[in-house]
């Protein structure tokens, strides 16, 4: 049986109508399809607090929104549960006990896009030793050096557990995946704290990069090789 908010229906039932909850989240859970994926996980009220405080969207009203019922948990778990429409992004907080709405924010991912350059990627990833570095840098230098490539933030654990399970399925289904279980050990350390990530799409390849905090770093990479026929059938 489900548990609070493992999908959309369930999700638009549990989110209230209320002054402090956006109405855009209502709009956006209304717009996907109810068989939509959900991603669930459970973090302590605490440590999500930190990593929330420690986000660059930090002293966003949204963000404060999600940390303003948190403190007074403690280290009591905490149900994260997560949608998405397009680059929006409906965070939903419930009290892992009883499943009592706790808070809710939309981002949109858009705003205040950021990017690296081909160049300046080959760059870090010349100079790391992550698993698979090299490989990522074959690919990375197919590409134009003044091709801007985006920077996004996410949860680390969030992350590392999407892509264990999305990557693992190419796998099944013929992809050839290089150092995914390097990749989600290194993401995973970070617990339920953003990330910065780049993806690129090289000839025959999807390229997914992650970088330390401070992005001055690359911290890990995977790699997604498409079908011998090139085609994008089945892409992960």
């Amino acid at each position: 049986m489900p548990t609070s908010g493992t999908s959309v229906p369930l999700l638009r039932l549990t989110l209230p109508r209320r002054l402090d909850v956006p109405a855009r989240a209502h709009e956006v859970l209304a717009a996907v399809p109810d068989d939509a994926d959900v991603l669930a996980y459970d973090v302590p009220a605490a440590a999500l607090a930190c990593a929330l405080r420690r986000s660059r969207r930090a002293g966003q009203p949204g963000n404060d929104a999600l940390v303003a019922p948190l403190d007074v948990l403690g280290d009591d778990p905490v149900l994260v549960r997560q949608v998405d429409l397009g680059d929006e992004l409906v965070t939903v907080l419930l009290r892992a006990t009883d499943g009592t709405f706790l808070s809710a924010a939309v981002v949109d991912r858009a705003a205040g896009i950021e990017h690296i350059s081909a160049g300046e990627l080959s760059a870090l990833l010349e100079s790391s030793a992550a698993p698979g570095a090299g490989r990522a840098l074959e690919l990375a230098r197919s590409l134009a050096p003044d091709e801007p490539l985006r920077i996004f933030e996410q949860g680390a654990r969030s992350t590392a557990r999407t892509f264990a399970i999305k990557y693992g399925l190419a796998a099944e289904r013929g992809f050839t995946v290089h150092d995914l279980e390097s990749f989600v050990a290194a993401v995973s350390r970070f617990g339920a704290g953003d990330l910065p990530f780049c993806a690129l799409d090289a000839p025959g390849a999807v390229v997914t990069v992650a970088f330390t905090p401070d992005r001055s770093a690359v911290l890990a990479t995977t790699i997604a090789r498409r079908t011998a026929d090139g085609s994008d059938e089945g892409r992960p």
